[in-house]
């Protein structure tokens, strides 16, 4: 007698939680029974490995896909005929137990968890469709499957009710299983047939019982009570299932079932499911030795099974240690464990835990269907995957240094992509008609260019990776046509794809943006302001694509290769969100046909960080190191060569005709009195609103503070072409570029002080090199007030003078405002304009021009004995300075360095020549402001003296404060004095 056997003696039944094709067609099945199995049941993990590993049903789907069936409809058949096959080998259990045993258990669509009738209809039919009296339906004891499970065991149909994890839910589920007998009687209906079990599920519990104890475990507490959470670890499953199955006692020696069982009614025996060791520290065995006895069911894993037959130790053992079980829960509520949140956290998760196999089965049999109505070659792909393998391996080992593992992990994601799925010109990079591709992992740059290569759209040798001669960076810029914005900062890229789906959007183009990400990459916060993004504003052609790895750097990935973390993160944000095996090419092109759907859609891809090559698949330590020659030519034999080559078609995502700028003239009007006081920010969205009427490819995007910065016109006026960004800068900036990549002409506006928060991506931004990107910092300096440090600007014009190729404007009033920010529109590159809150009196006629590169000279003449310098709201402090100063019989030269940068180094050198002093004053920090700048120009010229934020601000009134610092119209004056003497 096996321990199999020893199990039925003492009225537990031994059944697998396990059920493939394979098992059925190689006897395995037929031999487990003989050996002491008692029954099986289906699951949409083992199925989806199954068809994933296996060729086992693809003759069956190539039938049904030929016969017009339904993704559904190919399910159900081939899972009814392995259920309906297993049913009959197990037949025999059933007949000699007279029904008690032999069951085979299938389970209707997760998704109908929380469907009462759905559940019910859909019951029925798999009953009907397998035909077999020794079937089980798997319902879930959620609130809505109890009234599910009453009506159809009325009906006859068995029940394994499933996802149990408290006495509550077990006592509703045993309710209803007596009250459905009970109806039958009363209808005249025979009972004996009819049979249930309850399910439940142990390890669950555990898992995550144990890491609620250890957030409460306090390292290296003394003694105290004599009271230690770390008791408690893994004994809570045991416990609740002990106390349960005291509950089911009772329930059989009450007056109600004894009535029923006098006329035939089965035991609803309890089963226990979730039976595997998650915990490696804990027995092999945990919860299988502590809980056999009368009326039970334990549905074990195959490794579950083996160790019990190995050396399982069989003894009635559930009605042991009850009172230690009690004291264990009471425990528990005294740790501050509430067992009731416990168990309906656990039944949430539960039924998203069957969800997600089962969703990723059926993408993958869709797309096994689609590979017979529409042929893919997968081979082609796998092999294509397994060449760029072996190009990048060659390409960093020449280079000397880069990604190699990090590439290898995602050659079977882009062969997908670049050889089957996208719709994209090999000869054309420009095109706008096309699918495009942002890698975010831009660390992966060789598996980029390997692709390009082996798809001929470029023909630059790959060998010449990261030469200073050669346009394959080792992380991509558009250096190379292909790529649209430069990546390899880290949480960048999807910020960028934001922003390329958005301008699809308003150029009517039917493309897809595919972005690939990196999972360590997902704890940048960037990533989830994106997500935002994107799902807020309806982008339904982006495809993020997560490449789950599990590696980072320097150790493990935050979350392993648990997919579903992310999965759960990208849906909380509003995306559509698919896991597949990342190295199953039926799953991927599955869930890229899948994606064409409408989204934002993210795809989840658990992969292998160095796939293909043995020595270093998942290991650690190979971060950015290529093969030496020796590791090299070992790893390129195992990759083996596979000699494809494929063909990439010409195809476009339909017609494209760009839009027809409007015949006018492209110089705004403005109109202001003078002396009018208007702020500087709001001329800014002013002007704004004016070109946006006459440049349609201008768009504004805001960080939620639209109403500060000016811009709330053009949102008004223009609402398709505005975008609402809310608190996420990093992503607002981002997203501006991915506009600007895609030929627009994006104004992103927030504070000046909220732009530092997304300074890496504007460091980024340039190297993408934008024909035009304009970023606005509004209420710069402690000119703002009351509102204090927080929320001034102080840093930002060092900030973008900085960047190389940057343009830095600073208005002082509204005519240079509304000119300098139409100068923006012109000017190619990154142009930040700098405005201030207060209001400032109008100096310049509604005419002037305000070319980028040049200063106004407000007062000058021979007698000049200081050139004071200044811009925005230290202008006008220094014009009153002038005037005081004028007044005292000294001449001061007054400039307005509108651009900082490019500064106007001839009038300031000549400035300087003739004063021989200089005066710069400024609302920002001293280092790296105007000052520096204007040192820089003169040079030798003249000495430059400085007054600007040089301790650190506070609150107050725009005098105190210009005053506190020293930047006022009396300190301008008083420094004047002390430098004219």
């Amino acid at each position: 007698m096996n321990r199999m056997t020893e199990l039925s003696a003492h009225g537990q039944s031994c059944w697998m939680d396990d059920l493939t094709r394979r098992m059925i067609t190689s006897g395995e099945l037929a031999q487990r029974v003989e050996q002491g199995l008692r029954g099986i049941t289906s699951n949409p993990a083992i199925f989806e490995k199954a068809m994933a590993e296996g060729t086992d049903y693809d003759s069956d789907i190539a039938r049904a896909a030929a016969a017009g069936h339904s993704t559904q409809e190919i399910y159900e058949d081939l899972i009814t005929t392995d259920v309906r096959n297993a049913c009959d080998i197990l037949r025999p259990v059933y007949d000699q137990s007279v029904g008690a045993d032999g069951f085979v258990s299938l389970e209707v669509s997760p998704h109908l968890a929380h469907a009462t009738q759905a559940s019910i209809d859909e019951a029925r039919r798999l009953w009907a469709l397998v035909d077999r009296p020794n079937l089980f339906i798997k319902i879930p004891g959620t609130a809505a499957g109890v009234p599910a499970i009453e009506q159809l065991l009325f009906e006859g149909i068995n029940i394994n009710i499933t996802l149990l994890f408290s006495i509550a839910g077990y006592e509703a589920v045993a309710d209803a299983y007596m009250r459905a007998l009970e109806r039958r009687l009363d209808a005249g209906q025979p009972i004996a047939s009819v049979a249930s079990v309850a399910s439940f599920f142990l390890s669950r519990i555990d898992v995550l019982v144990d890491e609620l104890l250890q957030h409460r475990t306090v390292p290296d507490a003394g003694a105290g009570d004599g009271f230690n959470p770390e008791q408690l670890l893994g004994r809570a499953a045991n416990a609740n299932a002990k106390l349960a199955y005291q509950r089911f006692k009772r329930t059989l020696a009450s007056d109600r079932w004894k009535a029923l069982a006098d006329k035939g009614a089965r035991v609803q025996r309890m089963l226990w499911a979730s039976t595997s060791t998650k915990n490696p520290v804990y027995h092999d065995l945990m919860y299988v030795e502590p809980l056999i006895g009368p009326f039970t069911v334990n549905t074990m894993p195959k490794k579950t099974i083996a160790a019990l037959l190995d050396h399982g130790m069989i003894k009635e053992t559930v009605e042991h240690g009850i009172d230690e079980a009690k004291e264990v829960m009471a425990d528990l509520e005294r740790a501050g464990v509430k067992f009731d949140q416990v168990t309906a956290q656990l039944e949430n998760e539960g039924v998203e835990k069957f969800i997600r196999p089962f969703d990723s089965l059926m993408r993958q049999l869709a797309a096994k269907r689609d590979q017979h109505l529409e042929p893919v070659d997968l081979q082609s792909l796998e092999d294509m995957a397994r060449k760029l393998r072996h190009l990048v391996i060659r390409m960093t080992t020449e280079a000397g240094s880069g990604h190699p593992t990090s590439c290898m992990s995602c050659a079977d994601l882009l062969a997908a992509l670049f050889f089957h799925e996208m719709r994209w010109d090999p000869s054309d990079p420009t095109a706008p008609n096309v699918d495009k591709f942002v890698l975010s992992k831009g660390h992966a740059a060789p598996i980029l260019w390997a692709a390009l290569y082996e798809a001929g759209a470029i023909a630059e040798d790959p060998m010449s990776l990261r030469r200073i001669d050669s346009t394959l960076e080792g992380h991509p810029t558009p250096l190379n046509p292909w790529v649209q914005v430069a990546t390899g900062s880290l949480g960048q890229g999807l910020s960028a794809a934001n922003g390329m789906a958005a301008a699809n959007r308003l150029d009517k183009i039917d493309a897809r943006i595919y972005c690939l990400l990196g999972d360590g990459e997902c704890s940048e916060g960037s990533v989830w302001e994106a997500a935002q993004f994107a799902a807020l504003n309806g982008l339904s052609n982006l495809v993020a694509i997560v490449d789950v790895n599990g590696l980072g750097q320097s150790g493990p990935a935050p979350y392993h290769h648990d997919t579903g973390v992310l999965a759960r993160r990208f849906a909380a944000f509003g995306w559509r969100t698919l896991e597949v095996d990342g190295h199953n090419m039926a799953s991927i092109v599955g869930a890229l046909h899948s994606a064409r759907e409408g989204g934002p859609t993210a795809i989840i891809a658990r992969t292998v960080k160095g796939k293909g090559v043995s020595v270093l698949e998942g290991a650690s330590g190979w971060h950015g190191k290529p093969l030496d020659f020796e590791h090299m030519q070992a790893a390129l034999a195992e990759l083996g060569d596979t000699g494809i080559g494929l063909r990439v078609e010409s195809r476009r995502s339909g017609q494209y005709s760009p839009a027809q700028a409007p015949a006018t003239s492209r110089r705004i009007k403005v109109q202001y009195r003078p002396g009018e006081q208007v702020a500087t920010r709001q001329a800014y969205g002013k002007a704004l609103e004016k070109l946006g009427a006459l440049m349609p490819d201008i768009v504004a995007l805001d960080g939620d503070v639209v109403n500060s910065t000016g811009a709330e016109g053009f949102a008004k006026k223009f609402p398709e072409r505005f975008f609402q960004s809310f608190i996420a800068e990093q992503n607002m900036v981002g997203t501006a570029l991915g506009l600007a990549a895609s030929g627009k002409v994006p104004y992103a506006a927030t504070f000046a002080c909220f732009l530092t928060r997304a300074y890496d991506f504007i460091r980024m931004a340039q190297y993408s090199r934008p024909r035009h990107l304009v970023l606005c910092g509004s209420h710069a300096g402690v000119s703002i007030g009351e509102d204090g440090p927080s929320q001034m600007g102080l840093e930002d014009i060092a900030m973008f003078r900085a960047l190389i190729d940057s343009i830095v404007l600073y208005p002082s009033d509204a005519v240079s405002a509304e000119r300098l920010t139409e100068a923006a529109a012109h000017a190619e590159g990154i142009v930040y304009i700098r405005t201030t809150r207060p209001k400032t009196a109008v100096i310049y006629p509604n005419d002037e021009d305000f070319p980028i590169g040049g200063s106004k000279t407000l007062h000058s003449s021979n007698e000049d004995r200081l050139t004071i310098v200044a811009a925005g709201i230290t202008l006008h402090e220094a014009l009153a300075a002038h005037d005081s100063l004028e007044r005292k019989g000294i001449r001061t030269r007054i400039i307005d360095a509108y651009s900082v940068k490019p500064i106007d180094k001839e009038t300031l050198t000549a400035a300087a020549r003739e004063t021989a002093r200089v005066l710069v004053v400024e609302d920002h920090a001293v280092d790296g402001g105007l000052a520096d700048a204007v040192s820089a120009a003169v040079g030798s010229a003249a000495a430059v003296h400085r007054l600007g934020i040089v301790k650190l601000p506070r609150s107050g009134k725009k005098e105190e404060l210009l005053d506190r610092h020293s930047i006022s119209r009396r300190s301008i004056e008083q420094k004047a004095l002390e430098i004219a003497d």
